[in-house]
Formats: C-alpha cells, sequence, structure tokens
C-alpha cells in the first residue's frame, strides 16, 4: 500500500533509455517532498529499466507490455496516490519551479492549469523540426489568467499541451481516462472533454522544454491521420448543440484531415482510396471546390492505372 502524496507525476516512456533519466531528473529537481513519480515502462525493448535502476528508490517503476502511451498514462493514473496529478513525456523536460508556479491554481475541482512551452533539439541536424512551432497559436485569457473559451480554443487547435497540466486527480476522473483507441491526438481529444466540464488556467511561462527529434511519431502516419479523424469527428459532435462556432472549426479542420489523408494514400499510389479520402472532404465541406476536383483527379487515375494493365 502506497502512503497517499500530494502531487503524482506519470511519465510513460517506450525506448527512451537516452532521454528518460533527464526527464526523472528534472521532476526530482522541482523541489517537492511530497511527490510520487510513476514511471510506466510501455514495454521498453532498448535497456530502459536499466538506466532507471539508480533511481528505483525514488520513483515506482511498473512496466506492462505495449499498449501504447494512453493506455501507459492511464495505467499511471490507476496506480496513483497523489491528491493533484501531472503528466511529463519521457522525452521532454521541465524547468525548475513548474509545479510551485501551479499548485495555488488547482485549488478548485473544476480548474485545470496550463503553462506556455518551449522547444529544443540536441542536434543540429533535427533543427528542422524547429519550423512547425511558428504555426503555435496560444489560448486567449483574461486578466487573471483563465481561459475565456476553452471549448473554441481546443476545437481551434490553440496550444495546449499535456506535460504543462496540473490538475485535482478528482477533477481529471470527471472528465475520464484517455482514450486508448487514439493512437495520435488522445491528449487533444481529453481537452475537449475537459473543456465542457472545467475552467482553463493558462501561465504564459514556459515551464515545459519540450524536445523535437526523428523517433517521434508524427502525423505523417496514416494510422496517426486516421486517429485524427475521430479525434476531430469526436469534437465535432459534442460541440454541434453547445458551440456552433467551435462545431463550425472542427468541422473544418475535420476535412483537412480527410484532404491531408488523400495526399498520403496518393502517394502511396492507392488512388481510390485517396479519392473516397478526397471526396469525403468535400462532402464535409463542400464549400472548397478544389475537394471535389481532387477527388475526381485521383479517381482519373484509377481509371489510367487500370487500362495500363
Amino acid at each position: 500500500m502506497q502512503s497517499k502524496k500530494y502531487i503524482t507525476v506519470i511519465i510513460p516512456t517506450f525506448n527512451r533509455r537516452k532521454f528518460i533519466a533527464e526527464a526523472v531528473n528534472s521532476v526530482l529537481d522541482q523541489n517537492i517532498d511530497d511527490l510520487e513519480i510513476i514511471v510506466v515502462d510501455d514495454g521498453s525493448t532498448d535497456g530502459t529499466q536499466d538506466v532507471l535502476k539508480p533511481y528505483m528508490n525514488v520513483i515506482r517503476y511498473i512496466y506492462q507490455e505495449n499498449r501504447g502511451v494512453s493506455a501507459a498514462r492511464n495505467r499511471g493514473v490507476r496506480e496513483s496516490s497523489g491528491e493533484l496529478l501531472a503528466f511529463l513525456d519521457s522525452d521532454d523536460l521541465w524547468s525548475p519551479g513548474k509545479l510551485n508556479a501551479q499548485i495555488n491554481r488547482v485549488l478548485g475541482d473544476d480548474i485545470l492549469s496550463f503553462q506556455e512551452v518551449e522547444w529544443f533539439v540536441d542536434r543540429e541536424e533535427d533543427r528542422e523540426f524547429l519550423k512547425q512551432c511558428k504555426s503555435v497559436t496560444w489560448p486567449r485569457c483574461d486578466t487573471s489568467g483563465y481561459v475565456l473559451d476553452p471549448v473554441l480554443d481546443v476545437a481551434a487547435g490553440r496550444y495546449f499541451h499535456l506535460g504543462t497540466l496540473l490538475c485535482r486527480k478528482s477533477a481529471f476522473l470527471e472528465v475520464g481516462f484517455f482514450d486508448e483507441n487514439l493512437c495520435f491526438g488522445e491528449d487533444e481529444d481529453w481537452f475537449s472533454r475537459a473543456s465542457m466540464k472545467m475552467r482553463f488556467h493558462y501561465i504564459p511561462e514556459p515551464f515545459l522544454k519540450r524536445r523535437f527529434h526523428v523517433n517521434q511519431t508524427g502525423p505523417e502516419r496514416e494510422e496517426c491521420l486516421q486517429s485524427l479523424i475521430t479525434v476531430f469527428s469526436n469534437i465535432k459532435a459534442r460541440t454541434e448543440d453547445v458551440h456552433p462556432e467551435a462545431h463550425t472549426i472542427a468541422n473544418r479542420r475535420l476535412a483537412a484531415k480527410w484532404s491531408h489523408l488523400a495526399n498520403i494514400l496518393a502517394d502511396q499510389e492507392r488512388y481510390l482510396a485517396a479519392s473516397r479520402a478526397a471526396g469525403t472532404a468535400f462532402v464535409i465541406e463542400p464549400s472548397d471546390i478544389r475537394r471535389l476536383m481532387k477527388s475526381v483527379l485521383l479517381f482519373c487515375n484509377v481509371s489510367i492505372k487500370s487500362k495500363s494493365r
């Protein structure tokens, strides 16, 4: 039986032996005594456990068969004893003072605290990844730091990062666990559900240092795009009757993901599937005639390919 702690930090990891010790040290550097650190190893095969052996007296190490990051986070929540919950990816870092800057913001059961993010790379050849940060838009807040319209900001893709979250465990459980059927965008899905019930507080200081590197899962894979399609479909459905503007934006983002999927399928010369994806994008957002033209052109490629056989 674990003694109850004030804060539990959950670190899911999979084959991150190169980074995991640095992540754990950044949590230990928070200078908070009443702290529980749970590392959920989601089936690593690279010796992650060996790297963590020097930390076994200050962390709880849980190994499970590979089931994905959502399952690892959910396992950490179920095993946690803290009144407050925080999450940190095993290739990212916290700056000192991260938790202390937030503790007094989550005294209410209906408040989630977020912070700004900064990005970095270890290798010069990875610097290309930093370009994607230029398109980031931050939440819109009142003078007290509360997000003015969390439902709209999440639907619009304004930047919230799970690694900056601090909340009461009771608040997390009211929102519910991460969807383990999603392989990408599971955090955005959770934020959307949370925005319907909770107030979001935002601190515009970058206490999370997010590392970009070549081994990260990106949204260019077909299964990741399919997962994002599910996420935006969910956001669209849950905002339909309560927030027309958020519903419209979610619809637009959903159409864009179907169009993006069409591009990926076309690159694989799967023209029929690509044509159907582009057609779905047009049906979702028929005001964009270019998507109809794309669908037709991709279908023509199916005919050309058939005749060439």
